[in-house]
């Protein structure tokens, strides 16, 4: 619908729908409004949530309408981005989290940054422990191993050589613009690391 439609209507108010957020406005005398999903139902939609008491007088021959907001939904929707260097561990991205909890929060998390080779992270895992606590809580896993620091193993021996070997073929993949294969190469990078240097790890 135009806004010169809408003007032409004859129209003291027009009540719309099908847009999930708060809207309102005039044209031409005829005020209009989208009350929004009485509950959120998405993450961008931060203007949902509400209903609209609508009013209508006269006197002395004009007309008039009002517009009143009112706030019903529980629902709210946040999202956070946590750098993995500030967690030590997955037990404390939990306790991290469960600060935040709320029955009435979806929370979306993206995890970003270098991750040292010594964290262990499953993003499920997390969300299993704190399904309970939350609306909904989906987690991001967007964080990468990074490449090999300080001086580099001799390459005759078996680190040395898998190290240079992997790292090239990263290279390789990250100048084609193929994040989603460096980005596992670069996990199993992280993996041989630690098992080359007789490290535990838990598959």
């Amino acid at each position: 619908m135009s806004p010169e439609e809408i003007a032409a209507s004859g129209l003291d108010y027009l009540a719309l729908g099908h847009w999930h957020s708060f809207l309102q406005g005039k044209a031409g005398s005829v005020l209009w409004a989208y009350s929004g999903a009485p509950e959120p139902v998405a993450v961008d939609q931060d203007r949902a949530g509400s209903v609209l008491l609508v009013t209508f007088d006269q006197r002395d021959g004009a007309k008039r309408v009002g517009l009143e907001q009112r706030t019903v939904g529980r629902t709210r929707f946040e999202r956070q981005e946590i750098d993995v260097a500030t967690i030590p561990s997955q037990p404390a991205l939990v306790e991290r989290l469960a600060a935040l909890a709320d029955p009435d929060l979806v929370l979306e998390v993206r995890l970003t940054g270098l991750r040292p080779d010594t964290l262990d992270l499953e993003p499920e895992e997390v969300e299993a422990a704190l399904a309970e606590r939350f609306f909904r809580l989906r987690i991001r896993d967007d964080s990468i191993p990074p490449l090999t620091e300080g001086t580099l193993p001799p390459p005759d021996t078996i680190l040395g050589a898998f190290v240079r070997d992997l790292e090239g073929r990263i290279a390789e993949l990250e100048a084609a613009d193929r994040e989603a294969e460096a980005a596992e190469l670069r996990d199993a990078l992280r993996i041989g690391r630690l098992l080359l240097t007789g490290t535990e790890v838990t598959l």
